[in-house]
């Protein structure tokens, strides 16, 4: 199998993956934020911030793959690995956007409750 088709399935099934997730914890997320920041532009813009991590580094890692030029067996073992340490980033990401969501659910004035009737 060549290399670069090799390096290519990488590459797209990172992408993809993170992409499904991401645009899957979007709305959510965006809710989420909403409440944190009080304002939908705030709302909006972590939100986008976050997607790009998300994004962004499982794809940087994705493209750090050199394929070496051996049997189709060996480089399927070999992308499989790249993509679970790929999925890994991606995992880290997600905690690291959590931990930070939480520490500000947690310090985020809560708004006063309606008196009872």
């Amino acid at each position: 199998m060549n290399t670069v088709i090799t390096f290519l399935i990488e590459v797209i099934i990172t992408l993809t993956a993170s992409l499904l997730v991401t645009v899957y914890l979007r709305v959510p997320l965006q809710r989420m934020l909403g409440i944190i920041c009080g304002t939908e532009a705030g709302a909006q813009f972590w939100t986008a911030f976050s997607s790009v991590v998300l994004i962004g580094l499982p794809v940087i890692l994705s493209l750090t793959y050199h394929p070496t030029d051996e049997s189709a067996e060996k480089l399927f073992f070999e992308v499989m690995g790249r993509l679970s340490g790929n999925l890994g980033g991606y995992l880290a990401a997600l905690i690291a956007v959590g931990i930070v969501i939480s520490f500000f659910v947690l310090v985020t004035p809560k708004p006063a409750s309606s008196e009872k009737k």
